[in-house]
């Protein structure tokens, strides 16, 4: 027994990484505007930038990410998870094809605005690990997406401290081209193959990743959906899939305004708003002009090194408490991200007009606390819960809408920080941001859906009316147990 779930757990790692992957190229995206502009800065630079096209060239991907966002999250539902995720990596060779050979800066804006078609598509790989992992691990395949996110920062960092921004560019067009091929080697999900009708394929996938069913062979398909998979009703499952239920009488509209899709996006979108507000990508984007702002003493680049290392750190060490509920986690890291950034503010009042600031090199410790926390929960949730709530019929759609808002809410944060620093100040901004990290500890605590130990049909069934529950109870078929 122990051998055979060994085993599926291997499969799952595999399948999870083989798909977490693109976040490794999307990590050398977010990271790459740190590799290219001191290099653009340099005398015998090829390209000659000023602040504002500096600005543009870090923020462009964040600002197609929602079409990127609701293209490959229809596909996900059209096409399957699969393949939606292998379209990602089109734009993403031809962006780092055009980066690794460009001449001038229109070059570099045009690849930095393709990247950005796939940077938002994340939501297609939670998706993925949502439906194909067991109940009880889930929470820990997840957490390997956010691993690979911090893994390919880090490598984008390395590569610019040892080759040219233009060789780092054409190393990512190689690596994307092996991630284009590699999804050929995993199945689709089961729960998308029976949406589509394809019993026997997802029979098998079934019996690959090693899920053991207790069914009955002639459940009811789904015939193809009407519009954008709206006609289906959730599938009914204990983990991966099985028995699923149609209700051919829902419209399109009356599908996406139901309380299991209303419900769960407001929670999100919320936490979303809670997320960008605590200044956490602000901070990554913004490192060096905040190390100096704050009177950190530490040179820039060097602190920018801690902060990701601090970050991968801090995903690694919440690998751990995987299967601890969602709503502590969240409290928790709301809890100490606000501790520490309370910390630095409260040294910025008691010795921000100082002239020589003691201890001013110790101030990088807390700015690690913040990230540290921040990896619990604040940083990777709203993403993944995306992956979790929403309904069979509207998930990959869903997703593709509420990833669209969380990357232009981060757009907009980075827009505004400057401005915001220079009309009220640092101590100001980071007050507020404190206060924030506050406030999203008691969304945890009090607000946010539980996930963590449910199956994905009772997560959206928490939030269906109680009488819609108890009318679905009775006609629920045997569902199948996941190792």
């Amino acid at each position: 027994m122990f051998h055979k779930i060994s085993i599926n757990h291997l499969k799952l790692f595999f399948t999870t990484s083989v798909m977490s992957f693109q976040q490794f190229i999307i990590g050398g995206v977010f990271g790459f505007s740190a590799v290219i502009l001191p290099q653009l800065e340099l005398p015998n630079a090829l390209v000659k930038v000023d602040g504002d096209q500096a600005s543009w060239i870090a923020s462009f991907p964040l600002l197609l990410c929602p079409i990127g966002s609701l293209v490959f999250g229809y596909l996900s539902d059209r096409f399957g998870r699969k393949l939606s995720l292998q379209l990602t990596y089109v734009p993403l060779i031809i962006s780092w094809s055009l980066l690794s050979n460009a001449e001038c800066l229109k070059d570099i804006y045009i690849g930095r605005m393709l990247a950005g078609l796939a940077t938002g598509t994340g939501g297609v790989i939670y998706v993925y690990i949502a439906e194909t992992s067991p109940t009880d691990s889930r929470p820990f395949f997840l957490l390997i997406y956010t691993l690979f996110v911090g893994l390919g920062l880090m490598t984008s960092a390395i590569l610019g401290a040892l080759f040219h921004w233009r060789t780092v560019a054409a190393v990512y067009a190689v690596m994307c081209a092996v991630g284009f091929v590699a999804p050929f080697f995993v199945p689709s999900t089961p729960m998308w193959l029976r949406a589509r009708g394809r019993d026997a394929e997802a029979r098998k996938v079934e019996q690959w990743f090693g899920f053991e069913l207790d069914r009955i062979d002639d459940l009811p398909t789904l015939p193809p959906p009407p519009c954008a998979a709206a006609a289906m009703a959730t599938l009914s499952r204990a983990d991966s899939t099985v028995g699923a239920i149609v209700e051919t009488n829902k419209s399109c509209w009356a599908t996406y305004t139901g309380p299991t899709v209303w419900k769960p996006a407001l929670a999100a979108l919320a936490f979303f708003c809670c997320q960008q507000a605590s200044g956490f990508y602000v901070l990554l984007f913004y490192s060096v002009d905040v190390m100096r702002d704050c009177r950190v003493s530490i040179d820039g680049m060097t602190a920018a090194v801690y902060l990701c290392a601090a970050r991968l750190t801090g995903t690694v060490v919440s690998l751990v408490f995987q299967s601890a509920p969602k709503r502590k986690l969240t409290a928790v890291s709301g809890l100490g991200m606000c501790a520490s950034m309370s910390a630095v503010v409260g040294y910025l009042y008691a010795y921000g007009d100082a002239a020589d600031p003691p201890a001013a090199d110790l101030l990088i410790v807390p700015f690690l606390s913040y990230v540290f926390f921040a990896m619990f929960a604040v940083l990777p949730l709203p993403w993944s819960v995306c992956g979790e709530m929403f309904p069979m019929a509207v998930k990959g759609t869903m997703n593709g809408v509420l990833y669209s808002c969380g990357y232009e809410l981060m757009f907009a944060a980075i827009k505004v920080y400057p401005m915001l620093v220079s009309t009220f100040g640092i101590r100001a901004v980071w007050t507020g941001c404190a206060v924030t990290c506050f406030v999203t500890s008691l969304f945890g605590a009090f607000v946010l859906p539980e996930t963590t130990g449910m199956t994905l049909n009772e997560i959206v069934d928490g939030f269906r009316p109680s009488s819609d529950r108890a009318r679905r109870v009775k006609n629920v078929p045997v569902k199948p147990q996941i190792p």
